[in-house]
C-alpha cells in the first residue's frame, strides 16, 4: 500500500534534482560570450593605442584575435600596432593572417604593401598594390599610394632577380604608372587635395612643365582658405612662381 507514495516521492525528487541541474547549467552558460569578450578586448586595445601604449595594446589584440579566427579587425590593428613599434616581422605576420580571413578584401593587401615600402621593398609593394586594385578598382588609398611610390627611384634588379608582372625599373615607366593611377584618383574624386598634389609633383619630377603648371594651379585653388593644407598651398605657390 505504501509503495506508490514512495515511488511518487522519488519521481518528484528526480524532477527537482533535474531542475536544479538545469538552473545550474543555465547560470554557468550566462557568462560573457566570445563575441562580448572579443568586443571588450578590442575596446581595451583601441584605448591603449589612443594612449600610445602600443606594446600593451598588442597583448589585448592578440587575445582578441584568438577569440575569433575569422575576425579581421584585431589582425589589422595588430599589424598597424606592430608597425608603429617597428616590429616588422610580427606586423607582416598579422597582415598575412588578415589576408587569410578574406583574400578578396583589399585593405590588408594595401597595408602590407605600405609596410613593404617602409622596409624598402618597393617592387613587391607595387605588385601588391596592383593586386589590391584588381580586387577593388575604385580604392583611392591603393591608387594614390601606387601613384606615389611608382616614381620612387629604384636600383636595377640584380642578376637572376625576377621582376613582377607590374614592375618596370625604367624611370619613364614609373612616371607613366604614377600618372595613370593619380589621374584615376582625380577622376574618382576631383577635389582630392593629396591626389592633385602628388600628380603635380609627378609632372614636375617628370619634366612635364605645362601639365605641372596646370596641376599646381588646381592645387592652389583647392587649398585656398584651408589652413590644414597650408604647407601644400605654400609648395604650390612656390612652384607656380618658378
Amino acid at each position: 500500500m505504501t509503495t506508490k507514495p514512495v515511488a511518487g516521492r522519488k519521481f518528484t525528487a528526480f524532477i527537482y534534482i533535474g531542475l536544479l541541474l538545469a538552473v545550474g547549467f543555465g547560470a554557468a552558460s550566462c557568462g560573457p560570450s566570445n563575441e562580448e569578450l572579443l568586443a571588450e578586448r578590442l575596446k581595451q586595445g583601441k584605448a591603449l593605442i589612443a594612449k600610445g601604449q602600443y606594446r600593451a595594446a598588442t597583448i589585448e589584440l592578440e587575445e582578441a584575435a584568438k577569440l575569433d579566427i575569422d575576425a579581421m579587425e584585431p589582425r589589422m590593428l595588430l599589424g598597424d600596432t606592430y608597425r608603429r613599434l617597428k616590429d616588422y616581422d610580427k606586423a607582416f605576420a598579422a597582415y598575412r593572417a588578415a589576408k587569410k580571413v578574406d583574400r578578396y578584401v583589399a585593405a590588408p593587401h594595401i597595408e602590407n604593401a605600405l609596410l613593404r615600402v617602409e622596409v624598402g621593398d618597393i617592387d613587391s609593394a607595387i605588385e601588391e598594390l596592383n593586386h589590391a586594385i584588381e580586387l577593388d578598382p575604385y580604392n583611392i588609398k591603393a591608387l594614390l599610394n601606387l601613384g606615389k611610390i611608382s616614381r620612387l627611384p629604384r636600383p636595377p634588379p640584380k642578376d637572376g632577380d625576377a621582376l613582377g608582372r607590374f614592375v618596370n625599373p625604367d624611370p619613364e615607366a614609373g612616371f607613366q604608372r604614377a600618372e595613370m593611377n593619380l589621374v584615376r584618383v582625380v577622376e574618382i574624386a576631383p577635389d582630392h587635395i593629396v591626389a592633385n598634389y602628388e600628380l603635380a609633383k609627378t609632372y614636375d619630377e617628370w619634366g612635364k612643365r605645362d601639365k605641372a603648371a596646370a596641376a599646381w594651379r588646381k592645387v592652389r585653388e583647392l587649398t585656398g582658405g584651408k589652413p590644414e593644407h597650408a604647407a601644400i598651398a605654400a609648395e604650390a605657390a612656390k612652384a607656380l612662381a618658378r
